[in-house]
């Protein structure tokens, strides 16, 4: 049973400002990671979330696995992730 994927404001507005293609590819890959029966993902030292590497962006998700949802907090460059998290 795939999870249900839940964007958060923040992601929606960090994915609109990517160009097309490089938003395409993070939201397939996101798909695909829902579809799997147990998504993996790194979590962040020191917080209580995960990450999810496509190529050179992060996308920080918060997993909930007894209701089988991803909420995907926001989306960053490489460069940028780990100093404003």
């Amino acid at each position: 049973m795939p999870f249900e994927i839940i964007w958060s404001n923040r992601a929606k507005k960090d994915l609109a400002k990517l160009e097309k293609h490089v938003a395409k590819r993070i939201i397939n890959k996101i798909v695909a990671l829902s579809r799997k029966e147990k998504p993996l993902l790194e979590k962040v030292k020191g917080k209580d979330f995960f990450k999810y590497r496509v190529d050179d962006y992060r996308v920080f998700i918060d997993r909930y696995p007894l209701k089988k949802k991803l909420v995907i907090l926001t989306i960053m460059h490489r460069k940028k992730a780990y100093k404003n998290i």
